[in-house]
């Protein structure tokens, strides 16, 4: 009979090939878009004038950093390939085998990433320790457990945040929120995300030829201003938040 750790580590090995089988083929058909076509633009390129050292995690093919002078980890090798083409510092692998001393970075970023990371306690701390005192985190994660769906399964993620729990875990790692905004909309029922995730099971090409071709260039070109507010905002129909936080100065 296998034990508690074991039934653990089988189900995040499980889960790692579900994330790894997704992105790879997500990126292996898709077109590559720098960081001045997303919403984040406007306000990562003021952040990055007192951010010299920087890292993106995950970013695949739709980086949100400058390239330049932006240290990119992602385990994918095809996303790897075209960020070191276009002058990023790449490393090809998980969060969990990145190495940096302390303080190795004045900002950090990660767009639908911690939300595919099993253990999200030690990914927030490894964040800490990496900024340096009054650093930069970045980052945006699904809201509200209560709209799982077979959906989140299927993209690989291990959770969606309750808002009071995300500010919970920011604080126990030593990060004060700055500012947030929420997006997207959550659907009106759960009949509509769980169809997309049977369609998507069973006519994966279709569907990502479709999404690559029409959908995220159309998303593109309809992206709204993102609405910045102080604290941890949200509202019961939001589907993401981003979230920017600094790093408490060290004792």
């Amino acid at each position: 009979m296998k034990t508690m750790q074991q039934v653990q580590e089988e189900d995040q090995h499980r889960m790692a090939e579900i994330n790894q089988d997704f992105y790879q083929r997500l990126w292996a058909n898709s077109k590559f878009y720098g960081p001045e076509h997303f919403n984040t633009w406007d306000v990562l390129s003021e952040l990055c004038r007192t951010a010299p050292r920087r890292l993106e995690v995950g970013p695949g093919l739709r980086p949100r950093l400058p390239i330049q002078g932006t240290v990119f980890l992602d385990t994918s090798e095809v996303a790897c390939q075209h960020l070191h083409h276009e002058g990023g510092k790449v490393h090809i692998g998980s969060f969990e085998t990145l190495h940096y001393v302390e303080s190795s970075f004045d900002l950090i970023c990660l767009f639908d990433v911690i939300e595919h990371i099993s253990n999200d306690q030690a990914v927030f701390s490894k964040l800490s320790h990496l900024l340096t005192d009054g650093g930069i985190l970045f980052f945006s994660v699904p809201l509200h457990a209560s709209a799982w769906t077979s959906f989140d399964v299927l993209v690989g993620h291990y959770r969606r945040y309750n808002p009071e729990d995300l500010q919970i875990i920011l604080d126990t790692h030593a990060f004060d929120i700055d500012r947030s905004a929420p997006f997207g909309m959550l659907p009106k029922t759960k009949l509509l995300t769980q169809m997309s995730a049977w369609f998507l099971r069973r006519h994966y090409e279709t569907a990502m030829s479709f999404h690559n071709r029409f959908f995220f260039p159309l998303g593109l070109k309809l992206q709204k201003k993102l609405q910045f507010k102080p604290g941890l905002t949200h509202n019961d129909n939001s589907d993401e938040v981003l979230v920017i936080c600094r790093r408490r100065l060290r004792t």
